[in-house]
This record gives structure tokens, sequence and C-alpha cells, in this order.
């Protein structure tokens, strides 16, 4: 199996459901062993949140599906919507704003985990 990153996309849990669907029903993304990561609840919650989506990435082309994927979701938010978007030690936080594409987006996503490791 070649080299794999996951993706990891956190924000609320029931946005991540709908971005989860949304991914599944994309053909491309089949490979991408697309799956929900459970947080263990804090003292005084009843059970655990799933607030985090997880992709397997073993190539810039399956990058770059998943994170047009999420490009277009991000721009079809009808509401304000902040999630976080990890792969490796580098982090993202997009935020949806007035008049962004959903190119925009995509291209933010892949600009910042393009950027080389900054220590």
């Amino acid at each position: 199996m070649p080299d794999a990153d996951v993706l990891a996309v956190s924000g609320e849990p029931d946005e991540v459901r709908q971005l989860l669907a949304m991914l599944r029903r994309e053909p491309d993304l089949r490979s991408a062993g697309l799956a929900l990561a459970e947080t263990e609840p804090a003292p005084g919650e009843l059970g655990a949140l799933a607030d985090t989506l997880t992709a397997i990435v073993t190539n810039e082309a399956l990058l770059t599906a998943v994170a047009s994927t999420i490009g277009v979701w991000l721009h079809a938010r009808l509401r304000p919507t902040r999630i976080k978007v990890r792969k490796g030690d580098v982090e993202i936080e997009v935020v949806t704003g007035k008049a962004k594409r959903a190119e925009d987006y995509t291209r933010e996503i892949l600009d910042r985990f393009a950027e080389p490791d900054e220590e």
C-alpha cells in the first residue's frame, strides 16, 4: 500500500455527519476509508460525540477530490460554518464567508497543505 496520510475534518457533530454523507456519495472517494471518529464524553456527558471525520488519502488526486468536495459543501452552507481540516501536523481552520466560491475553499485547503512545514 502506498504511503497514506489521514485527513481529519472536525466541526459541529451534525455538520460533520452531513459532510460525511456528501463525501460518501462521491464515487471517486470510495477508496478514501471515510469514517467518523468519536471523542470520549466529558465528565457529566451521556455519550461520545462524533465531531471528526477521517479520510485516508494515498495520493494527490485523492486529496484534491476530498478538498474539492469539502469546498462544494462549504459553499452550499446556508449558515456560517467553521471547520478544522488537519493533515499530519498541518491544521487549517476554514470559515464560510460571503461570496466565496467552492473553488476558493478548495484552493485555501490545498494551498495550506502544499506549504512546507514551518518549524
